[in-house]
């Protein structure tokens, strides 16, 4: 292998590790900023070690610890991106990464070792190929990640490189100068996933920094329930297809007297029960919205106003039966709910929206605890 390549790559790992660090100061995830440096140092660290192995005394204890730092960086990197998408690996087991990887050298049985040498690199790049395509489908919402499938060409090269070396160097104890190309075929790959990791976890934390920010405009922090903001971005982005959307306006009866009786703590525990229930009823595709205080908007497309009806009939007998405050039991809430049917090419929404605010109208008027339509 070639040592000043080897070298070369890690001062290259080392500065893409400062890189990404510095240009992800906008993110929140401090603390996984601070060890993606770690973890790029700790790499390009072992690979300097490798790097500056010469023959003679202590070679393969020198071979054994960069090649252990070398994926315990790694594997310190794949914790990161698992974490980072909401997997939780435990601590330890970049450590545990390094420690195997330092001792698979120094074992005395060389078929063994050779075998447990050649898998490690393959098996962290198929780790990191599957964990970066989940991070871009999580985070990003992105189908295909350019970055896993560079990490998974760079899996199958080093197979190719390891299972040609391994197979030569049980005929003999130093490999072959014909696999000198392939060794520096993989290492220019290795630095190419470096760079691809990194530009893909400075990705990853800039885009879920954006999505939180996005959350926090869009999501009343409350109920989980979509805002008015949500609700104008929802009717723009509105498939042209849809022709109808059932429109259910509803709040909760006698509200005022809970807040009174129970403390307004005791009313954000109601409206987040309400807004459990009216989620956990409706479809993937239905909108929820906190229209203000206790009234929300539910917006159903493709429904008519007999689905909304029923829909809305049965989600006001789940939230019937509920005991909202588990310390005062006897409370028992309902809510009164006025349904229109919007049909989105002769109507604005704001006709609908006010139709089915009549409609809630006389659900009030008519004694609370029901569903009325207009």
């Amino acid at each position: 292998m070639s040592n000043s390549l080897l070298i070369m790559v890690s001062l290259a790992v080392a500065s893409i590790g400062l890189i990404t660090w510095q240009h992800s100061v906008r993110s929140d995830l401090i603390r996984a900023r601070r060890r993606w440096l770690q973890a790029s140092l700790l790499l390009a660290a072992g690979m300097l070690v490798e790097g500056y192995v010469e023959p003679g005394k202590g070679e393969m204890l020198r071979l054994a610890l960069g090649s252990g730092m070398s994926n315990a960086g790694i594997a310190l990197q794949l914790t990161i991106i698992a974490r980072v998408t909401g997997l939780k690996p435990p601590n330890w087991l970049w450590l545990a990464v390094g420690l195997v990887s330092t001792l698979d050298k120094l074992l005395p049985y060389r078929p063994l070792m050779l075998m447990l040498e050649s898998a490690e690199i393959p098996l962290l790049y198929l780790a990191a190929a599957w964990l970066y395509q989940r991070a871009e489908r999580l985070v990003s919402r992105n189908r295909f990640s350019p970055t896993a499938l560079l990490f998974l060409l760079g899996a199958l090269l080093f197979v190719w490189r390891d299972a040609s070396d391994f197979y030569l160097r049980l005929q003999t104890a130093i490999a072959p100068d014909s696999l000198d190309q392939l060794h520096q075929l993989a290492l220019a790959f290795a630095a190419a996933a470096q760079v691809c990791g990194a530009v893909g976890f400075l990705n990853i934390v800039l885009q879920r920094q954006h999505n939180r920010l996005e959350d926090a405009a869009n999501f009343d922090p409350l109920t989980g329930a979509g805002n008015r903001r949500a609700l104008q971005y929802w009717l723009r982005t509105l498939e042209a297809s849809v022709e109808r959307v059932c429109v259910v306006m509803l709040d909760i009866d006698h509200f005022k007297s809970v807040n009174d009786r129970y403390g307004h703590p005791a009313g954000d525990a109601v409206l987040q029960v309400l807004a459990a229930v009216l989620r956990g009823g409706i479809r993937d595709n239905d909108m929820l919205i906190r229209y203000g205080g206790e009234e929300f908007c539910l917006l159903m497309p493709d429904a008519d106003i007999e689905d909304g009806m029923l829909a809305t009939e049965r989600l006001l007998q789940a939230f019937r039966q509920l005991a909202p405050l588990p310390k005062q039991p006897e409370l028992r809430c309902a809510f009164s709910a006025g349904v229109h049917e919007w049909h989105c090419r002769q109507q604005d929404f704001a006709d609908a929206q006010q139709k089915a605010d009549q409609a809630l109208y006389l659900a009030k008027q008519s004694g609370r605890d029901q569903v009325r339509r207009l």
